[in-house]
């Protein structure tokens, strides 16, 4: 009530009374969403190397109130993630070691 956060809606019709304080602040989608990332970046070849990284996301619903309040920019969170990981990881590789080995670099965690 006034501001805090309550519950989360399922689909289904709902009623706010807002001199009560009700009232819905936003919709935060928990559907499935994509982030392609391009990133460019030199390997042990010296090599300049760009890579495509599809990034699948979605929010918990048991966390919704952490992902509404808390991350205001979660796509930028995300890429800054992401490529903390590849420069961190690309540059150890050659060419050939990092096509190889792309199901690895796939499924590092972040």
């Amino acid at each position: 009530m006034w501001g805090r956060f309550e519950s989360l809606a399922e689909p289904d019709f709902h009623l706010l009374n807002p001199l009560a304080g009700q009232w819905a602040a936003d919709i935060l989608s928990t559907r499935i969403a994509s982030l392609d990332i391009r990133i460019e970046i030199k390997n042990k070849d010296n090599v300049f190397v760009q890579l495509v990284c599809s990034i699948q996301y979605r929010v918990v619903k048991e966390n919704a109130d952490n992902a509404f309040y808390e991350q205001q920019n979660p796509n930028e969170q995300i890429q800054a993630y992401v490529f903390d990981v590849v420069r961190a990881l690309v540059p150890r590789m050659t060419l050939d070691e990092l096509f190889e080995q792309k199901g690895e670099v796939a499924n590092e965690d972040i």
